[in-house]
């Protein structure tokens, strides 16, 4: 088993006179963290460690994987000084078509991206053609792809006069190359096998990269050089069997690429080719799928193909295992926050995402039976159903959590004007616990001149739940309008003795509450709000109470009731607990469910009135202000809604004289749905105060429709 020097650790809390307090975190990359190459491995993904509150180290936990999680990497770079992960950057010189000459397998492998090579040949016909074609593809070019040109007999009638002339064919099929992801490429170049005396002249033009004189042999074979040729390419939009041998990809559905594949585009098609070097040369895409299709009549050789590009990917990524983090004792951890170090420059980004389950696979596995119903079956039975009759694995929802919605890159980053071991950056986890497993996804985009990049990723979480689980749900699930509805939130909480209890109910509510429309209830028993007030914020509140642990407290139905507007359709209600005793306050989700007979919605999410605008109700703070400092309407505020967005989108204040003249273009904000405001301060694009008189102020959101809203304001000194 792996063991990494990784500094982690998780907080182990038990509340109360023996309060006993940890912190524990399990770390990739970075100095100090797990090898990100661990999280890949089917056996061990590195440790976690668990330290005291004094920060003593109390103990290493390994962290098993299972390999149910079909975990990988796709061109990824490891940096291993900082220890980060990003694209990988492909070097104007570097051959990507280049292969091992040494491998022993079948198919051609393509180092420089984990890509193959193979041809459009049958699978049965495979092994020669491979052994062939790799030839082209070896970096020597005293070897070569030689096809021999057979030609035809005519066909003659008894009178003497030709019927049909048929030609020989050196070959029908293409060779195919898949980089295995879609790479940056600019330039293509082929060429027979030359002499380093005959072709002398013809290898010094070789533009860089150029191959060294004395690397070819003493005869030349110009004159098998490519007469015709089409070379067709694909970014990884297009899906296909990973092989014409793959079995698996065929039963889902999938096929191999052919000769002249309609679903590949022609980059380059020459039926009657002169040059004896074919140097292509493009602007830079991304390309995954090539096919190189030659037209001869006559004998032709490649001795090599090869394949540059200049930039990043622009699209990797990177998939651990399934992580154990059940410990010696298997059981279930309570999941705190996520956070990361890393750079998304203008132009990129990086979206990470997490799932979180209760088993070591998230799927189960089903067969159809002698009377075509489907049933489910165990994993080694499934296993030991020839490839090509398997049925596709389900999600088991009822052990596993669907993949969280993309973290928000800005939320999770770390802080380093804060102490690390404090978390008082990162952002909660989104999946649900507690759960014993957990897989972490994430896709880095980038462009062919910057590159996202992780450096380092945390996960906190402590080793003993709250409860052991927590139901929540919400009504209405429906409202008519955007206006402020009140709603009942539900929680039911059920504990197990050595469970850590809590006393806090924390809700995302996106936007701030009515303060005079709130209550709150303890099985059945009334707060009291003098004693335990309540916590409002612009997008969330938090409820205080008495702590609920243990058996006793099984089943105590907490009940909050509050007013506030939804202003996106779907708007999920989340909640999580918390205890205030922990310093870390690492919480517990709330899960949707049956938490109340009262209610048939078993869900926290609310739908809205789908039709309506995005950018609503404008409110300005007066008709008049008077910039002159005393602090009293110096400047305009204006507030705004925005509705049904699920992205961020600028908001743009611009403000005009009544000739229509710009006056001034605010810097715009970032928007999303919920309450927004802008304020303009009565000066000019240059920092100088308007003269007296009336303006039109217009907030527009920056959308495909271009909505705004518009209003006078007059200036008065």
């Amino acid at each position: 088993m792996r063991r990494s020097s990784a500094c982690c650790a998780i907080l182990f809390l038990a509340f109360g006179a023996a309060a006993v307090s940890a912190r524990t975190e399990y770390v990739l990359g970075g100095p100090d963290g797990n090898p990100w190459q661990a999280a890949l491995s089917e056996e061990d993904a590195g440790e976690f460690v668990v330290f005291d509150e004094e920060g003593t180290l109390v103990r290493r936990v390994a962290v098993p994987t299972t390999p149910w999680g079909e975990g990988g990497d796709s061109v990824i770079e490891y940096d291993a000084s900082p220890g980060s992960i990003l694209p990988l950057f492909v070097r104007s010189d570097q051959n990507l078509a280049l292969t091992d000459p040494d491998s022993p397998e079948i198919r051609i492998p393509l180092p420089a991206t984990r890509g193959n090579a193979w041809t459009t040949d049958g699978c049965g016909a495979i092994d020669d053609q491979i052994r062939a074609v790799k030839r082209q593809f070896d970096g020597d070019v005293t070897t070569a792809h030689f096809r021999r040109f057979t030609p035809g007999t005519s066909i003659f009638s008894g009178g003497g006069r030709i019927i049909a002339g048929v030609t020989g064919e050196g070959w029908k099929n293409a060779v195919v190359l898949n980089f295995g992801a879609a790479v940056p490429v600019n330039r293509i170049r082929f060429f027979p096998r030359l002499s380093r005396v005959e072709d002398r002249l013809l290898i010094k033009e070789f533009q860089e990269p150029s191959h060294p004189l004395e690397d070819f042999g003493e005869s030349s074979f110009a004159a098998n050089f490519v007469e015709g040729y089409e070379i067709r390419v694909a970014d990884d939009s297009q899906r296909f069997a990973n092989s014409p041998c793959d079995a698996v990809g065929f039963s889902r559905g999938l096929r191999w690429i052919r000769t002249a594949d309609t679903s590949l585009e022609i980059l380059e098609s020459r039926p009657e080719n002169l040059e004896r070097v074919v140097d292509l040369t493009f602007p830079t895409r991304s390309i995954r799928y090539m096919t190189f299709k030659t037209f001869p009549l006559r004998n032709w050789e490649v001795a090599e193909f090869q394949v540059f590009g200049e930039g990043y990917v622009e699209h990797t990524s990177f998939r651990t295992q399934i992580l154990d983090f059940g410990g010696p004792s298997g059981g279930r951890v309570n999941w705190g926050k996520i956070r990361w170090s890393g750079e998304a420059p203008e132009g990129t980004r990086l979206e990470i995402r997490t799932r979180t389950g209760q088993t070591p696979d998230p799927n189960y596995y089903v067969a159809e039976s002698v009377n075509g119903d489907i049933r489910r079956i165990s994993t080694e039975e499934y296993l030991a159903i020839d490839a090509t009759g398997r049925l596709d694995p389900r999600p088991d929802l009822d052990n596993w959590s669907f993949w969280s919605p993309p973290y928000t890159f800005e939320a999770g980053l770390r802080d380093s004007t804060v102490a690390a071991e404090s978390w008082e950056d990162g952002t909660a986890l989104l999946s649900p616990g507690p759960s014993r497993y957990l897989q972490i996804d994430i896709q880095l985009f980038s462009t062919f001149t910057r590159a996202s990049r992780i450096d380092q990723l945390w996960l906190q979480f402590s080793e003993s739940p709250l409860a052991r689980e927590v139901l929540g749900e919400i009504w209405p699930t429906e409202v008519p309008s955007f206006d402020a509805t009140p709603f009942t939130y539900v929680v039911r909480p059920d504990f197990d003795d050595a469970d850590l209890g809590f006393n806090r109910l924390e809700i995302l509510t996106h936007n701030r509450v009515d303060p005079e429309r709130l209550s709150l209830t303890v099985d059945g028993a009334p707060v009291d709000f003098d004693l335990h007030p309540p916590d409002l914020r612009d997008d969330r509140l938090i409820f205080a109470f008495e702590e609920l642990k243990g058996r006793s407290d099984r089943l105590k139905p907490i009940e909050a009731t509050f007013e506030v507007p939804v202003l996106r359709y779907g708007a999920e209600f989340r909640g999580w607990v918390f205890h205030s005793d922990d310093p870390d306050r690492i919480r517990q989700q709330v899960r949707p469910g049956n938490a109340t007979f009262r209610f048939g919605g078993n869900v926290l999410a609310v739908a809205t009135p789908l039709k309506g605008g995005l950018l609503g109700d404008l409110t300005a703070s007066g008709r008049t202000i008077t910039p002159n400092g005393d602090g009293l309407n110096d400047e305009l505020v204006l507030t705004y809604e925005l509705r049904q967005l699920t992205v961020q989108r600028p908001v743009y204040l611009r403000i005009y004289d009544l000739g229509g003249r710009l006056v001034h273009v605010q810097e715009p904000r970032p928007g999303a749905s919920g309450r927004g405001s802008q304020s303009w301060n009565a000066r000019d694009g240059d920092g100088y105060l308007v003269p007296p008189g009336t303006y039109l102020y217009e907030v527009s959101l920056s959308t495909a429709d271009a909505e705004r809203r518009v209003g006078v304001v007059s200036v008065v000194y």
